[in-house]
């Protein structure tokens, strides 16, 4: 009698490998950075929804994530096409002068800048 339990897991085995494989991250687009904006001010809630669906158009821009950390907009950038300060001025000049809402660059261990080898050996 054939044992039809371990077919099935050979197969469905094999077709989650050439899954993992065909969507692997070495086979991923660009690689992507973080960059952290903190919001501080009367006016942020507002200045925040404005901001989210117009920063997730900004060319280079993967993903804008307004509340895992309060009182901070999360972006998710392809990496070495646009910095923290190109996201902060789109987001100042689309804020403008209209709310009451202060926009940072947030340096923290999610957006510590990358050393290369000569940098580190200098230390």
């Amino acid at each position: 009698m054939l044992n039809v339990v371990p077919a099935r897991f050979v197969v469905l085995t094999a077709i989650c490998m050439a899954t993992l494989l065909f969507h692997s991250p070495t086979s991923a687009a660009a690689p992507k950075e973080r960059i952290a904006l903190m919001l501080s001010g009367s006016q942020c809630q507002e200045a925040q929804q404005t901001l989210e669906p117009l920063l997730r158009q900004t060319e280079g821009v993967f993903a804008v994530d307004g509340t895992s950390v309060p009182g901070h907009l999360l972006l998710d950038v392809e990496e070495g096409t646009i910095s923290a300060q190109d996201m902060l001025t789109v987001a100042q000049t689309i804020l403008g002068t209209t709310l009451s809402c202060q926009i940072k660059i947030m340096q923290s261990c999610i957006t510590a800048p990358k050393h290369t080898g000569a940098e580190a050996s200098a230390k």
